[in-house]
């Protein structure tokens, strides 16, 4: 493949952050079934931590309807497990909805022609061996998307105007093509992807939030309720531990730019721009609100492709989103303990050893330092695992020779960001939580922060 060649061959692809978020969601699904069981005692049961005044007061109903919001981020890691778990499922599903017919069963009168369907086949035999290409009917079908149909079946499904564009402007249809096969070349098509539920549910954050959220603040606000002073503090809590989408989105973020690094380094960056203009003109966001980042980023990385900033960024994703997370978390706890009657140092202090004891989670941080130091040396087998090891496809051992595009100031700060995070990590707990008189054990706000 000439232009695989052209321009240096694929690099190192960054860590998989959307398997490591379902691998982590799976390490402490024991510990969330216990977390929710309390919640549910508690809200829900007779058998809680609050009173039967308390429970009868419009304000608990406001404080129930908001942990529909807290309990969407774990839907959405359920569904990333069940996308991972079930893909014979999705295909089925998938085949269906789009009314996807195989790309050879179409006939076609310049079948032999490079711009034809035969050259369509050609080109994604070269770059995705193993794939097969599935063409949608349905007129509203997406240009090009993965998808499983089984654990070693990967799917690329394009549309009609896909096959229009082919005819039309090669060179963008071939870097819309080889942005899919990243996603395949990683595993992401079994997470994400077309038809699964794990983006589905990411793109049905919005809307839940607004309305099981955002809406329960505005009625107590509204309602000036006597007991909506005792709910805010809950309602608070909440809605910071809802906030904990931004990983899933910022995992899927890294996968879509890790995509377009992919094909940039195929057949280079302008290509890659051209098929993002594309995109832009036919929604102006690629594709799918929280789950695409913006255009306009997406240019931004194109245009620095080549260099050592973009890669820099995706490696550093996981650990500076769950730091930002933690800081998240920290700002929304200490207005909530003001709230219940805490003064500022003391709420500030308890939220610190919160975020301490249950972001800052020891076995989380050395696995992200372990992965900092060994990637280089798994991302080849990583790659191979998902069938990217031919030469027009993304060659491994080309890739493995090319490196990761980082330099040694940047790798440093790799090693160094979650090495520094597992430092604090291992510090004792200042025992701020057990001296706050907010958080008690007996107290009712207590059993909410747990």
């Amino acid at each position: 493949m000439t232009a695989h060649a052209a321009h240096g061959g694929v690099r190192l692809p960054p860590p998989p952050w959307l398997w490591l978020l379902v691998c982590t969601y799976l390490w402490e699904l024991p510990s969330g079934v216990v977390w929710w069981r309390e919640q549910i005692r508690d809200l829900w049961t007779d058998e809680g931590a609050y009173g039967p005044a308390v429970v009868a007061s419009p304000g608990f109903a406001a404080l129930r309807a908001s942990t529909v919001s807290q309990l969407m981020p774990s839907l959405v890691l359920v569904a990333g497990l069940l996308a991972v778990a079930l893909p014979h499922l999705r295909g089925w599903y998938t085949r269906l909805r789009y009314r996807l017919v195989p790309l050879t069963a179409l006939g076609s009168t310049d079948a032999a022609a490079p711009q034809g369907v035969g050259g369509l086949r050609d080109f994604a035999a070269a770059v995705a061996p193993g794939a097969t290409v599935m063409v949608s009917m349905w007129g509203k079908g997406p240009p090009a998307r993965v998808y499983a149909a089984g654990w070693r079946e990967r799917r690329i499904a394009v549309s009609l105007g896909f096959l229009a564009l082919w005819r039309r402007d090669p060179a963008r249809a071939r870097a819309l093509l080889l942005h899919e096969t990243g996603h395949l070349g990683s595993g992401e098509h079994l997470i994400a992807g077309l038809g699964s539920p794990f983006t589905r549910a990411v793109q049905a954050w919005p809307v839940v939030f607004l309305a099981f959220g955002a809406a329960p603040l505005v009625w107590l606000a509204w309602r000036h309720e006597p007991t909506a002073s005792l709910m805010w503090p809950q309602v608070v809590v909440v809605l910071s531990r809802a906030s904990v989408i931004m990983v899933p989105v910022a995992a899927l973020w890294c996968a879509e730019l890790a995509a377009d690094r992919h094909a940039a380094a195929v057949c280079g960056r302008r290509a890659v721009e051209h098929a993002l203009d594309e995109i832009g003109a036919g929604g102006g966001r690629a594709r799918g609100g929280l789950t695409h980042p913006p255009c306009r980023l997406r240019r931004w990385c194109a245009e620095r492709a080549d260099g050592s900033l973009v890669p820099a960024l995706l490696a550093l994703a996981g650990p500076v989103v769950l730091l930002v997370h933690a800081a998240v978390v920290v700002c929304f706890t200490t207005v909530a303990l003001v709230l219940a009657g805490d003064p500022w140092s003391s709420a500030a202090a308890s939220s610190l050893d919160l975020a301490h004891r249950d972001v800052l989670t020891v076995p989380l941080w050395s696995a992200l330092v372990g992965l900092a130091v060994l990637w280089p040396l798994l991302a080849p087998r990583w790659s191979r695992l998902w069938g990217a090891g031919t030469a027009g496809s993304g060659d491994v051992g080309g890739a493995g020779r090319a490196g990761d595009g980082l330099g040694r100031r940047a790798r440093a700060a790799v090693i160094m960001l979650p090495a520094v995070a597992l430092a604090v990590a291992l510090l004792p707990s200042t025992g701020a939580v057990e001296r706050d008189p907010v958080l008690r054990p007996a107290s009712p706000e207590a059993g909410a922060e747990r």
